[in-house]
């Protein structure tokens, strides 16, 4: 029998079942799916606040369903149901490996803003201005993501609540341990009377020396890092290689059960390997 013609006897079983199902199950199936997307869409909602992203979560979720349905159903008429199967799950978690990394990016991006904002906040203090104006004066003339929570902040505390309060808030959000470092020294100043501008400058110099310690920490240990994508790489393209020269020989690794056992123990190990490399290298300043 034609291959083709299997994979399409078999999605069209598949087909019937879901269709079966969801007439015998119905209300069911409906709750479930309802509790799936609230769920989905609450986090969704919670990633894109946490980037600023003025992103619609509904249509961002009927996307990411639509995608992932149609790369199923294409890889497995290519190249079979458990295959379209692992397909999707690695699709269902590229947009949230994708907002991991933009939230990662903009935390880097403020970090490297912070120092001077608080050069900015000292000149405008020396100045003669309170601290809410000097806040509002950075949030008028720096760029985003800095000037995103510095006025969030400052609306805070135009609402009701302490500058203390509004500040401890910025920093359970942004959670950036160079901010708790300002936030701190800015409360510590506040409360002992101490000279807030020169405060601000002694504060953005100390993270200065941070970053700049944190740069020839990961200079130093690039080598190491580059090790583990080698490690990890040299397993994967030694079985394309392979393949490439004689297919019986790794065929049996997606052909056979045990095959898949293997594969599986294979990326387990990989993944280990990688995250305890990585460990190794990096460096808590």
């Amino acid at each position: 029998m034609d291959a083709s013609l299997i994979v399409t006897v078999i999605g069209l079983a598949i087909g019937g079942i879901v269709f079966l199902l969801a007439w015998l199950n119905g209300p069911e199936l409906i709750t479930g799916w309802k509790r799936f997307e609230r769920s989905y869409l609450e986090r969704l909602h919670r990633a894109l606040d946490a980037i600023y992203s003025r992103t619609d979560p509904k249509k961002y979720f009927y996307t990411h369903i639509a995608i992932t349905t149609v790369l199923f159903i294409f890889v497995s008429y290519l190249l079979g149901p458990a295959n379209g199967v692992l397909v999707s799950i690695l699709v269902g978690l590229f947009p949230w490996l994708g907002l991991a990394r933009a939230k990662r990016q903009r935390l880097e991006r403020l970090e490297d803003q912070i120092p001077d904002a608080l050069i900015s906040m000292s000149n405008s203090l020396r100045a003669g201005l309170t601290l809410p104006q000097a806040i509002g004066i950075l949030v008028d003339n720096t760029a985003p993501p800095i000037a995103q929570e510095f006025g969030l902040m400052l609306k805070e505390h135009k609402l009701g609540l302490t500058l203390d309060e509004a500040m401890n808030n910025m920093g359970e959000r942004v959670r950036s341990k160079n901010l708790d470092l300002v936030i701190t020294s800015v409360q510590v100043a506040r409360v002992a009377g101490g000279n807030l501008p020169q405060v601000f400058e002694d504060t953005a110099e100390a993270i200065r020396d941070i970053r700049r310690l944190e740069d020839k920490i990961e200079t130093m240990t690039a080598q190491g890092r580059m090790q583990a994508w080698v490690l990890g790489s040299l397993p994967v393209g030694m079985a394309v290689l392979i393949y490439k020269v004689d297919p019986l020989m790794v065929s049996p690794l997606w052909e056979d059960p045990i095959g898949w056992i293997i594969l599986f123990f294979i990326a387990l190990f990989e993944i280990v390997g990688i995250f305890m490399i990585r460990k190794i290298v990096s460096v808590d300043v």
